[in-house]
């Protein structure tokens, strides 16, 4: 028992280690720590009943330290990057829904981070089998008294605790071997029950009439919802940014309602899209699987859809949403968010699309927008603020952030500029192309990112409100007639996109059980409400943790 104590007490040390460096909860602490107790006295003290063969006692207890650290170490990364524990649905949407080309350019953008939580686990490990080895040499040159009953029983015991604790969904979920297969099977489950989902919708399509869905508009109208990736509003001279990165919007301000105080409802794409594209909401997430999105209210209405995307085609949640359109144009061909696939590449379909004959037609353009890698979304041409030193960069440095992080929002506001120049054309070319008829263009972005505003960080943030503040525009000739008071009073309206999808319904004339214009920013019946980010209310400004 001495023995398996000394071995149990390097592996506990090791987990408080990680604790201490806060890539481990107390929570997360103390159940990992009652699996390696009952792990390490079970499993291992089996192999030392009877006659011990030290080799062997070695070498697993060497293997439990490298699969609880890399446990840690990993958790610890992910909660360093998301702000939340890598079982919120948040985080595993993130790392389930991906693909080899867009995780390497993840690494590429955070190697600093990676590299920490590598060098931390590398470090611990390597100190565990270090005394493991020092261990093992001591009592290989000793002879070991046979087991106690005493110590058959604990080791029976410690055996029987480990089995038992799997019988609990909660501590099974927590085994190092079974943390992603369990939750990648709880993943596989629920696009199964999407795909469940969209098939009863199309079994039981007399069922529609219950969407009570009219149409209330002109014959012809075409809205274009351009979605962003990764937008924050502080980076764009349309919001007061010292940089001059939107020119071309700027140029056409006086065309725009320009919504200063808008949120996303998460900090990640696809947690964020479902609640933007569905009923779904903070106050009731699950509504997604339940009533009609978007797409499929706008075709019964008589809309012709259209999904243009340089995103990478997607097998989740968000593929099914965007196979319903009746054109889909994806640019992506590669593994990943690859550098080649400008978002300017999409102004081809968006063209061929604003000429179809459709009366009535709805055109998601879905962005790469600002994701990172920042450098790889624009053009060599739009590099014109890479080690630009100017009021921006003295502010940064002043306030202690990185050269770094400082080059990142150079890259950053690069990326802004060249999204400017897309979104710039997609208005010009929605305007030219509807002279006289009803139109909309809605631009929005799924959510924002902490480019060192708030901290020495570049990339998405749970926990900055830097993560959630987005912009937002819209262009209709229905809103260019507004004097500029009326107009003023639209623009500092207080928004969450959870409740977007009103908005949206509302430009496309669209009313059903569904719309509710109480939630529609554009309707003079509009109401603002409570606005949370990451469990906190927003307007108490309390710091997030």
């Amino acid at each position: 028992m001495k023995s398996l104590a000394k071995r149990l007490y390097i592996g506990l040390a090791g987990l408080c280690l990680f604790w201490a460096l806060g890539m481990l909860s107390f929570n997360e602490l103390a159940k990992t720590g009652a699996l390696m107790t009952a792990c390490m006295l079970g499993l291992v003290g089996l192999l030392m009943l009877g006659r011990p063969r030290l080799r062997w006692v070695s070498r697993v207890s060497a293997l439990l330290y490298l699969l609880f650290f890399l446990d840690a170490a990993l958790k610890g990364f992910l909660r360093d990057y998301f702000g939340l524990r890598p079982n919120h649905s948040m985080v595993l949407h993130a790392v389930l829904n991906t693909n080899p080309g867009e995780s390497s350019e993840f690494f590429l953008h955070n190697w600093r981070e990676v590299a920490l939580a590598t060098l931390v686990f590398l470090v611990l490990t390597l100190l565990a089998v270090y005394l493991e080895r020092r261990l093992y040499r001591r009592e290989s040159g000793a002879s070991l008294p046979p087991p106690g009953r005493g110590a058959s029983i604990t080791v029976f015991a410690m055996l029987a605790l480990f089995i038992a604790m799997h019988f609990n969904p909660t501590m099974a979920k927590e085994n190092p071997l079974l943390f992603w297969p369990i939750r990648y099977s709880d993943y596989q489950q629920q696009l199964a029950a999407v795909a469940a989902m969209q098939h009863d919708i199309a079994r039981n399509m007399a069922q529609r009439a219950d969407w009570k869905v009219q149409y209330h508009g002109a014959a012809r109208n075409t809205v274009v919802w351009v979605i962003g990736e990764s937008f924050n509003r502080s980076n764009m001279s349309l919001y007061g940014y010292p940089r001059r990165t939107t020119p071309q919007l700027d140029a056409m301000r006086d065309q725009l309602v320009v919504f200063k105080d808008v949120l996303s409802s998460e900090p990640a794409t696809m947690t964020s899209l479902m609640k933007m594209l569905t009923p779904a909401s903070l106050s009731d997430p699950e509504a997604w699987n339940k009533k009609p999105d978007v797409l499929m209210l706008a075709e019964e209405a008589g809309y012709k859809t259209y999904w243009l995307s340089n995103q990478v085609p997607n097998d989740g949640w968000l593929g099914l949403v965007s196979g319903q359109a009746d054109q889909r144009v994806f640019i992506n061909k590669g593994a990943g968010r690859g550098e080649n696939n400008f978002d300017g590449n999409l102004l081809a379909g968006f063209d061929q699309a604003l000429a179809d004959d459709a009366p009535k037609k709805l055109i998601v353009v879905h962005l790469l927008g600002a994701h990172p890698t920042y450098d790889m979304r624009y053009p060599k041409e739009f590099a014109q603020f890479d080690g630009l030193e100017d009021a921006v960069s003295k502010t940064l440095a002043d306030a202690g952030r990185s050269l770094w992080t400082r080059q990142q929002r150079n890259k950053y506001d690069n990326a802004i500029a060249y999204a400017d120049h897309v979104l710039g054309s997609l208005i010009t070319r929605t305007i030219k192309a509807t002279p006289g008829q009803s139109a909309a263009l809605l631009f929005s972005s799924d959510h924002a990112q902490e480019v060192g505003h708030t901290r020495d960080h570049a990339g998405q943030s749970v926990v900055d409100k830097s993560g959630y503040e987005i912009p937002m525009i819209v262009w209709s000739p229905a809103l260019t007639g507004l004097d500029m008071l009326r107009k003023s009073a639209l623009e500092q309206r207080a928004h969450q996109t959870d409740y977007l999808e009103h908005a949206v319904l509302g430009l496309l004339h669209i009313r059903t059980d569904y719309y509710d214009a109480t939630h529609d920013i554009l309707s003079d019946r509009y109401v603002p409400r409570t606005r949370q980010i990451n469990g906190v209310d927003y307007a108490l400004g309390i710091p997030l943790q």
